[in-house]
């Protein structure tokens, strides 16, 4: 998907990534959100399926995953792409937000499971910050220093500065090669149950 952080990305929350990743995994091809403003878009590239049966079974997947919040699907058999148009979540907020950190071993997250579909995340909790850190590549955790303080873990980023954090019992998933994002606990947990 997206090879460097833009501002807008902020806006697509982690559904819009596993839509993409959805798309990708129908297609074999790569699916690149894009920003058209109100909105975001992409293109399912259906180069590799010509059966129209096939192509109408992409077109009700990103139905059934985008929900109310698609605009629109177009279909320019010229390009053998489907067009989509998707509106942006009016629930996403920063920390659902998702960020590149390349060099994380997503392979060291725990699996979980969303409608037969699997994940990798880490929830932040203060007896596994070894494996935080080696799942997103990097970054510390931090604990107010007062009984039963908050813990917080601050991603970082090649330059060292701190720029997402994920407050304790969030969890943070791996999106796509070097993408994390961070979901609530509440959020995640009536979504995705372990594997």
């Amino acid at each position: 998907m997206a090879s460097s952080y833009d501002w807008w990305q902020e806006k697509l929350c982690p559904f819009d990534w596993e839509l993409c990743r959805m798309v990708e995994s129908l297609t074999g091809m790569m699916c690149v959100p894009k920003n058209a403003g109100e909105h975001y878009f992409f293109e399912a590239n259906y180069a590799k399926h010509h059966d129209p049966d096939y192509i109408n079974g992409i077109w009700l997947a990103i139905e059934g995953r985008a929900g109310k919040r698609l605009i629109s699907i177009e279909d320019l058999p010229e390009r053998e792409t489907l067009y989509v148009r998707v509106n942006f979540s009016e629930e996403n907020t920063a920390t659902s937000v998702v960020r590149e950190m390349p060099g994380g071993h997503p392979e060291t997250g725990n699996a979980y499971c969303k409608r037969l579909e699997q994940i990798r995340a880490v929830q932040v909790e203060r007896g596994n910050i070894d494996q935080l850190i080696q799942f997103v590549g990097n970054g510390e955790m931090e604990i107010e220093r007062k009984p039963g303080g908050k813990a917080t873990f601050h991603f970082r980023n090649a330059a060292g500065s701190v720029f997402c954090h994920a407050d304790e019992h969030d969890y943070i998933i791996f999106v796509r090669d070097g993408l994390y994002g961070v979901i609530k606990k509440a959020e995640f947990e009536k979504e995705y149950e372990p594997k």
